[in-house]
């Protein structure tokens, strides 16, 4: 369901893909968002799936992966990124995408603080409570000067 503020663009949700309902069981992974999305535009409207949009997707497949404790892909997140990479192979190599994205997470020069807490938000509601969560990142000395 959507939230009041979004319920104008009811009518322009074609599907509703949770990835709490497609977890691997043996492993205890859960599936990015991102690539679950790939894989239905691949079997849906393969054609939908630009260099640009899939640079975009690409590159939070890879944020969510290194951002798991054990920085493991799934088989599935794996399947998904050689896909994109073998219909765009002009995409930058995946180690470049994870450095930047890494460099990115540790530096928050230029970044406001409400974007730092929006970026990995996580809200929590039973109807009556919202309980918001963030992820920061920083280092001991950015800490002391907050």
């Amino acid at each position: 369901l959507l939230d009041s503020e979004d319920e104008s663009l009811e009518s322009a949700v074609v599907k509703v893909i949770n990835p709490d309902e497609q977890c691997d069981g043996s492993l205890k992974l859960q599936a990015s968002s991102s690539s679950l999305v790939v894989k239905e535009i691949l079997q849906e409207a393969p054609e939908l799936i630009t260099q640009q949009l899939a640079y975009l997707l690409r590159g939070s497949i890879l944020f969510k992966c290194m951002s798991l404790e054990h920085d493991r892909i799934t088989e599935q997140q794996e399947k998904v990124l050689t896909i994109l990479e073998e219909k765009f192979p002009d995409l930058p190599p995946r180690e470049e995408i994870i450095s930047v994205l890494q460099e990115t997470q540790l530096n928050p020069q230029g970044v406001s603080i409400e974007e730092v807490l929006l970026k990995d938000l996580k809200e929590i509601s039973d109807g009556e409570i919202k309980v918001a969560i963030s992820t920061v990142y920083m280092t001991l000395e950015v800490r002391g000067n907050l």
